[in-house]
This record gives structure tokens, C-alpha cells and sequence, in this order.
């Protein structure tokens, strides 16, 4: 066995000493610069099991929230900034009292009021709750391109107009 402090072989017994906090095994010189030994108690002893230790790792990740089918998809109004300063100033509140009722940073309310920063969906349902507003819509068919609403006028073709000549 050797010393866990100077390296050498252990002639006779070995002393457990706590040097600067650590548990180590030492020899009788090395014994001299810690400060009292320590016991291996029953608990603290490692125990071979069969079953794995339950760790974070192991833990299933949480499921987020989607948006179910049902719901429709909203989309942010682009006045969103000037919405949430007339809110605020509307209900006698400073940038300090909306950030601690709904618990964000107040450079990050300034940044919203000055069109800077967009606010997430979460952020925006804070925000409508507490200032009593409306900041997501459901997406208007005006926002959508119309190739998208109908793919069958759009210049490139489809598999589906292909069958179609196909049948002709």
C-alpha cells in the first residue's frame, strides 16, 4: 500500500488522517501533518447492488406542451409594443411594478415596448393576463401566401397534378 501524500510504500500500519479536509490513507510521517483520523462508518461504505442507482439521468424527460390540432395557431399582432406601453401606462404601472407582477426583467419589458424583441408565446400570455390585452390572434388567411392556400394555381407542379394529367 502506498501513501496517498508522499508516494512511498506504507511499512507497517497505515494511519487514515484528514489532511486539509481530505480523507486519506498515510504513513507515519505523513500521519503527523493531518489533524485526526477517521473511521469508515457502515453508510458511508460502498455497496454492491444489483439494482442502478436512481439518478437525473435515468429520470424520463418531462413532456412539453404542443399545441393540440384543435387549438388554432395564433400568431403575435404587429402592434404588439405600442399595445403593451398604452396597457401599462393605461392601468398606472411602471416598467418595475409589470416586472415584478409578471416576473421578467424590466430591460426585457423596455426592449417589447420598443418593437426590439418579440415576445414568446409564454411571455405574451403573461403579458395578456396581466395587462388585460390581446397580443395573439389566430393567423389570418391575409398573412398566409396564396400559393399556400392553393397549391394548385401555384407554378410548380405537384404530384397530384401529375395524376391528373395522367387521367385525362
Amino acid at each position: 500500500m502506498q501513501c496517498e501524500v508522499c508516494g512511498r510504500y506504507i511499512m507497517g500500519k497505515p494511519y487514515k488522517a484528514i489532511i486539509e479536509g481530505a480523507r486519506l490513507v498515510v504513513c507515519n510521517d505523513c500521519a503527523l501533518l493531518g489533524s485526526m483520523s477517521w473511521e469508515i462508518k457502515t453508510n458511508e461504505r460502498f455497496r454492491l447492488s444489483s439494482k442502478p442507482k436512481k439518478s437525473l439521468r435515468n429520470k424520463p424527460k418531462t413532456a412539453t406542451k404542443r399545441q393540440s390540432p384543435l387549438e388554432p395557431a395564433l400568431e403575435l399582432v404587429k402592434d404588439f409594443g405600442t399595445r403593451i406601453r398604452q396597457a401599462r401606462e393605461s392601468r398606472g404601472l411602471s416598467h418595475e411594478d409589470l416586472g415584478r407582477k409578471i416576473n421578467e426583467k424590466i430591460s426585457q419589458l423596455k426592449k417589447l415596448e420598443g418593437h426590439k424583441m418579440a415576445p414568446n408565446h409564454k411571455l405574451a400570455k403573461k403579458l395578456e393576463y396581466a395587462l388585460k390585452i390581446k397580443l395573439l390572434v389566430p393567423i389570418s388567411k391575409d398573412n398566409v401566401p396564396k400559393n399556400l392556400l392553393a397549391p394548385s394555381q401555384s407554378k410548380a407542379v405537384t404530384l397530384g397534378d401529375l395524376v391528373k394529367n395522367k387521367e385525362r
